[in-house]
């Protein structure tokens, strides 16, 4: 059952591409990301009610730093899709999402395996043929910049909540969303005025319910069965890829594929041990 939860997070995440897409190119990154937030928001407070949580300041506190990190993320990962292709963006901030929270946790104190340590290398492998393989059109260099940018807010966002009580249950993702909604609202206030949503609401809503879905899935399979859980999820750019290449036409080249295979097989070998 963890490996099914895992996997129906990874198409959960998919799914919510495919809906911010289309209002990324309507009305652009920020409002994309601002209504994922809002309503994600909502979906993770009714968590609460269905998942054992225990609330403490200190773990909400926590959530909302956590916030900032993802918020900026997925601004940051909309806004390179906007302007490269998936195949680029995707692997580099799942690469990130994954190597800097496990840098965190040895920091910490956590033993490293040979096997993290060889699946952190592999996955940097494959980096460099993603970015590498694509062609002038899918413009690698930008999205590259961006990619960075929102790995790094992923992997920030994702080391945070380490440190929150175990039986804190749904109320950190609460403050991270809750957060994340406020930057994201200050955003788009400060760059549009306004807030631009007429004619996307519907896409904002089905973007948002299914990026918060993919947390119910991924909290359910780690609660089944954490490893396999984490592993499935962790394939996720592999769905965002797919979406950009047969809904989107990203450009997507043989040395790329290669490139995502590689660093899939190394984020699950640094999830995995």
């Amino acid at each position: 059952m963890g490996a099914l939860f895992g996997a129906l997070a990874a198409l959960s995440i998919g799914l919510a591409d495919l809906f911010a897409r289309q209002i990324v190119n309507r009305r652009g990154s920020n409002v994309a990301a601002m209504m994922i937030q809002a309503v994600a928001t909502v979906v993770s407070l009714a968590m609460v009610l269905v998942i054992a949580s225990a609330f403490g300041w200190r773990d909400v506190a926590i959530g909302a730093v956590s916030g900032v990190g993802l918020a900026l993320g997925l601004a940051w990962y909309l806004g390179g899709l906007a302007r490269s292709s998936s195949a680029v963006v995707a692997p580099v901030v799942a690469t990130l999402s994954a190597v800097i929270p496990f840098g965190y946790a040895v920091a910490r104190g956590a033993s490293a395996s040979v096997w993290s340590v060889a699946g952190a290398a592999i996955a940097v492998a494959g980096l460099v043929l993603v970015t590498a393989g694509g062609e002038p059109v899918a413009n690698v260099r930008v999205g590259l910049r961006w990619a960075l940018a929102s790995g790094m807010g992923y992997g920030l966002g994702l080391s945070v909540v380490i440190e929150v009580s175990e039986d804190s249950g749904a109320w950190p993702a609460f403050g991270q969303r809750a957060a994340a909604m406020v930057l994201m609202v200050l955003i788009v206030f400060r760059t549009h005025g306004r807030v631009p949503v007429t004619g996307v609401r519907v896409l904002g809503i089905a973007a948002g319910t299914a990026a918060a879905l993919s947390t119910v899935f991924y909290l359910l399979g780690v609660q089944a069965d954490a490893t396999p859980a984490v592993v499935t999820a962790s394939m996720f750019p592999a769905v965002t890829v797919g979406v950009g290449s047969l809904v989107f036409g990203d450009s997507v080249s043989r040395t790329q594929v290669l490139g995502l295979g590689v660093v899939l097989v190394g984020v699950t070998a640094v999830v995995a041990a």
